[in-house]
């Protein structure tokens, strides 16, 4: 008896977890720009909050970029508004927000992941406080300029890519969203990996222009994992 429950729960989960995402995908736009099968590269922005409305007009300019490799999906807002649940916690991924962040990870399988976030300014302490592993447990994010700030994803969430898979967190200055600047900045990090086929390549490229930003990032990463995952 228990046996059968445990199998029809887990059913019952799944297909809620379908129909989640038949509902996610009538609601975002979802892009697709494919010049060959690999490697697959997700970006997606707006997972939370009211952010979908600083990512989105980033990430639709991404969209109409001419030049890229492989098979690039790009979702400019996961979510148009909705409570604003940490995606440092688990309790996102069991979120209607985070059951779509995931189905679109399971679908597509992406080796480049990216994601871009926007956040307020009285939130810059916070992030990138020198002591915010101990505080919440994860490294604090590094700024390259402006504002622009760079981490990995969050820790749940990258246990779910292989230790190969190249997972960023970009975080946009919400005050500063329709700064041409800024928005420049972001998009060029973004073309990047819409451009180069390869980690390394993106990284090489990262390290010419943001060499001591660059350096700290790795070196957060690496410590926070024991130089077991190359960065990030």
């Amino acid at each position: 008896m228990l046996k059968k429950w445990i199998k029809l729960r887990r059913i019952c989960n799944y297909c809620k977890c379908k129909r989640l995402f038949k509902q996610a995908k009538q609601e975002m736009k979802l892009y697709r720009l494919i010049s060959s099968e690999d490697p697959t590269k997700l970006f997606v922005g707006g997972l939370h909050g009211k952010e979908g409305a600083y990512t989105a007009p980033i990430l639709e300019r991404l969209a109409n970029e001419a030049v890229y490799t492989g098979k690039a999906i790009i979702v400019p807002s996961l979510v148009k508004k909705s409570k604003y649940v940490d995606v440092l916690s688990e309790e996102y991924y069991r979120s209607k927000e985070g059951m779509k962040l995931l189905r679109l990870i399971e679908k597509y399988k992406p080796y480049f992941y990216f994601e871009l976030h926007a956040y307020g300014e009285s939130s810059y302490s916070k992030l990138t406080d020198p002591e915010r592993e101990k505080r919440i447990g994860v490294p604090p994010f590094v700024d390259f300029g402006d504002g622009i700030l760079l981490g990995s994803i969050a820790p749940f969430l990258r246990g779910k890519f292989s230790e190969n898979d190249f997972c960023v967190t970009i975080e946009v200055p919400n005050w500063q969203s329709e700064n041409e600047k800024v928005r420049a900045e972001v998009l060029l990090i973004l073309r990047l990996a819409l451009s180069k086929a390869k980690r390394e390549e993106v990284m090489t490229e990262l390290r010419m222009r943001y060499p001591a930003q660059i350096k700290k990032a790795e070196e957060l990463f690496r410590q926070y994992y024991r130089n077991k995952l190359k960065p990030f």
